[in-house]
């Protein structure tokens, strides 16, 4: 075991890296290339990352997509990387070849006023750059559902589950004698990691620096809990104001917590992060505890895995086609319109006469699901075609199912989500949309663009950054401001405008399909993150 105080500013022994830029490439375990990035000689890092969701192990939205994809791209530049998240149990143990973790047998880690039985298993082989371990524990993962049940209510012990896990991934580190350079803290859910360091392992007790980081996926989702569930976290209720972390309107709020509490912070897009502090309704009531942050709050653009949203490998699509052959989009289309039984009228050129627009998304409030369904009918009769794929509330889905029974030729609606039908409305589709009132980062654009469907979406968070407004010499999509329906409609009316122009079409869709998003550069920025955060914990200690 590492005695904790040895290896406060430890960094270890493994192989240099020469870093100049963030883009310039990943580690190649083939050749033994490492990325350039800074111009700066660093070690690898130790990064131990806590996550609610991990794809394709757990997963409600974006956060599993963006914690398996960012841990995999800093393994790629050389990093080491293990993430924690609970055992549920809708987890397949067999499929996941789940083995337990030798160096850590069963124990019991008291949280609040009880004490829970936990054991640590390690996901497939677990050798390498990158572990995962998952944390079993009966009395509060042994149950369906990762936030709520299955009517939709919130867990009411979420507090004491999240402060077991994060209680749990603080006992890895001495145990398997792997000191922590960064602990790395995904959403509310994680926030009690950045807690027990700051409240429990301060100073130098603890294996390797573990400067922390908070990463808010989604601001809208706080984890505001009474007073009482701060007992959980091994606070007494009465002083859950001290040191002014987790106090919120008489309330605990474990994300204010995490934002005061983190080296440094960070959102999912500079858009993002911009409006947080600035539109104090995007900021959900904590605009001023992020502006207070300075500096060490900021935005990362995500990225996107090409190795799976790529056109021309893309088993799911019934042709292949790429930025210098578009020819199996059009097949696409076609069988995805065959698919629905959707009819459109064709122009001379043989294509529709208007576009077919896609949605793939949660049906609710957020995602502009009330802005598109007033446009439908008023599209649909002009000639516009829609497949609409989502679930959510259910008055939304409601809409969507009257609105594709009243025009059977023009709109099609699914209300499951199938991985592979989303494959192929985004390449099937010559529009997709995205009217998000807010949006933090969005994936959904990425793609589209990468399957040459110009997206139309709303001037908010990380559309801004990923979509270049068909008024720029640049353009990638389109782009509306006011959040109306009136706005969504003026948009597509220009679109119908592009629409009748192939040229003007195919240069709109060959920028879009040349655009890069990728994680390598976004593991850059990560990289410059980490290394703000050791500063700031080197500075802060005596």
């Amino acid at each position: 075991m590492f005695a904790g105080k040895t290896h406060v500013f430890a960094f270890f022994p493994f192989e240099k890296i020469l870093l100049s830029s963030p883009d310039e490439g990943i580690y190649d375990a083939r050749n033994g290339k490492f990325p350039t990035f800074c111009g700066r000689i660093m070690n690898p890092l130790n990064v131990l990352m806590v996550a609610a969701e991990y794809a394709p192990l757990a997963k409600v939205g974006g956060l599993g997509d963006v914690t398996a994809a960012l841990a995999d791209a800093l393994v790629a530049r050389g990093h080491r990387v293990k993430i924690v998240l609970p055992l549920y149990r809708d987890l397949d143990r067999d499929r996941l070849g789940l083995r337990p973790l030798r160096k850590l047998p069963p124990l019991a880690v008291r949280v609040g006023d009880r004490m829970h039985d936990i054991r640590f298993f390690v996901v497939g082989r677990g050798s390498g750059r990158l572990q995962v371990l998952c944390v079993e524990c009966e009395s509060l993962f042994g149950r369906p559902g990762i936030y709520t049940d299955a009517g939709g209510a919130d867990f009411s012990d979420a507090v004491r589950r999240w402060a077991l896990l994060s209680r749990a991934a603080l006992l890895l580190p001495r145990a398997l004698e792997w000191p922590v350079d960064i602990i790395h803290a995904h959403d509310a859910q994680a926030v009690p990691v950045l807690l027990n360091r700051r409240l429990w392992y301060a100073g130098r007790d603890f294996p390797g620096p573990a400067a922390t980081v908070l990463t808010i996926h989604n601001l809208a989702h706080q984890e505001i809990h009474p007073v009482s569930a701060a007992e959980d976290l091994g606070l007494p209720s009465s002083q859950a104001v001290y040191p002014g972390l987790l106090e919120y309107h008489g309330q605990v709020n474990l994300l204010k917590a995490g934002i005061l509490a983190a080296d440094r912070v960070n959102t999912v897009s500079p858009g993002y992060a911009r409006e947080t502090v600035t539109d104090a309704s995007l900021g959900c009531g904590l605009q001023s505890v992020l502006a207070g942050r300075g500096k060490a709050y900021e935005g990362i653009l995500n990225g996107t895995d090409y190795r799976i949203w790529d056109p021309a490998r893309d088993s799911s699509l019934p042709a292949a086609f790429s930025v210098n052959d578009l020819a199996g989009k059009e097949t696409c289309r076609r069988e995805l319109l065959k698919q629905f039984g959707l009819k459109p009228a064709n122009g001379r050129d043989g294509r529709p006469e208007r576009p077919v627009c896609g949605f793939v998304g949660r049906l609710v409030t957020q995602k502009g699901v009330d802005l598109l369904a007033p446009v439908l009918p008023r599209l649909a009769a002009d000639g516009f075609t829609f497949v609409v794929q989502g679930t959510g509330e259910s008055r939304l889905e409601a809409t969507m199912t009257d609105l594709a029974g009243r025009y059977p030729r023009n709109i099609a609606f699914c209300d499951r989500y199938d991985e592979a039908l989303a494959h192929r409305i985004y390449a099937g589709s010559d529009v997709f949309l995205m009217p998000s009132l807010f949006e933090p980062c969005g994936l959904s654009q990425m793609y589209a663009l990468r399957y040459g469907t110009p997206p139309v979406v709303r001037a908010t968070g990380g559309l801004v950054d990923t979509v270049t407004p068909w008024n720029d010499s640049a353009a990638t999509g389109f782009v509306f401001s006011a959040p109306t329906s009136e706005g969504l409609l003026a948009s597509l009316r220009q679109v119908e405008k592009v629409w009748r122009d192939p040229a003007a079409w195919r240069k709109l869709q060959m920028r879009g399909m040349k655009a890069r998003f990728d994680w390598s550069t976004a593991a850059g920025h990560y990289e410059q993150l980490y290394q703000a955060a050791l500063s700031r914990r080197e500075e802060s200690l005596p």
